[in-house]
């Protein structure tokens, strides 16, 4: 069985933000898609570990894009990167955890690593 890890990353800082070489030099496999649409498309087409999505309009957007994913992938985690305008918004309910997208490369590995499931130890249980 191939335990590569794939995540899916719906937006574009991936690159500019210089995240993409360090997710691949971290052992991901990284797939991109430019939107949600794009995304849903890609978790249909590839068994995804983790979706990345970014939303530059709020973060209450986001969670109301995430609801589209968590339609197509239901057990897939997901984590949003938004800029919290409004401090009385909601906490989001279709994510699993939210960073701001100015967030530091140490600190998306650490969420990245945090919302991963443990696939590994349950291989070596049997």
């Amino acid at each position: 069985m191939d335990d590569t890890i794939t995540l899916l990353w719906i937006g574009t800082s991936h690159e500019s933000g210089g995240f993409s070489s360090l997710l691949k030099k971290s052992g991901y496999n990284l797939i991109t898609a430019a939107d949600v649409p794009a995304g849903v498309e890609a978790v249909r087409k590839h068994p995804v570990s983790l979706i990345v999505l970014e939303n530059e309009i709020s973060c209450i957007q986001g969670e109301l894009a995430a609801v589209r994913l968590k339609s197509a992938a239901p057990r897939t985690p997901i984590l949003l990167l938004c800029e919290p305008l409004d401090s009385g918004a909601p906490q989001a309910f279709f994510v699993n955890l939210i960073l701001g997208l100015k967030a530091g490369p140490e600190l998306l590995l650490r969420a990245v690593s945090t919302l991963l499931p443990r696939q590994s130890a349950r291989k070596t249980a049997s």
